[in-house]
């Protein structure tokens, strides 16, 4: 006989493996990853019809403080320009190529509402910075009363003005909804 093993099995070993990491000071306490961690800590567990309605009436706000650096060297670039089209906001990186906090308004997507729910809300960046190709990154995440530093966005110089096309990147659902998708419907 060819036992299965059940997947919460997998997923105890790696909650193991993450608090023996965080314990011994490994890794650091991320409240990003910590919030992720305790949405998606009903795996294997059946949704309510009070879970879908407790997502869709999110509509609070996350924070999030993008970092523009030069691509090769990391270096911190200053006087990049960042834009939030979905609020029509523009923002400039200081000297640590920091932009100033900004706040985003977190509405998780609809289109997945009867499928899986998405906790958390999206937003697009765009940076701009004379000398660099142009930087697009799609569905950045961004959680309900978390303040992300980061992500960290690298430009790389441009090297003809004319043939350089914008970089777009596009930021994945987090590892742990994923999983959870994954096994809502796993046979």
């Amino acid at each position: 006989m060819n036992k299965r093993k059940k997947p919460i099995n997998g997923l105890l070993i790696l909650t193991i493996m993450a608090a023996a990491l965080w314990y011994s000071g490994y890794i650091n306490e991320n409240q990003y990853i910590n919030k992720q961690i305790e949405v998606f800590s009903h795996i294997g567990q059946k949704a309510s019809e009070k879970d879908y309605q407790e997502v869709s009436r999110s509509d609070g706000f996350g924070y999030i403080q993008p970092q523009v650096v030069d691509g090769f060297s990391q270096e911190p670039i200053e006087g990049a320009t960042v834009v939030i089209p979905e609020m029509n906001q523009t923002y400039i990186t200081d000297e640590k190529g920091y932009t100033p906090n900004i706040r985003i308004r977190v509405s998780p997507d609809p289109h997945f509402q009867s499928i899986h729910p998405k906790t958390w809300g999206e937003t697009t960046l765009i940076v701009y910075k004379d000398g660099y190709v142009e930087y697009v990154l799609l569905h950045l995440n961004v959680w309900e009363e978390q303040s992300r530093q980061g992500p960290k966005i690298l430009l790389f110089p441009q090297k003809n003005k004319q043939l350089d096309q914008p970089m777009s990147i596009v930021e994945g659902p987090s590892q742990l909804w994923i999983n959870s998708l994954v096994e809502k419907y796993r046979p």
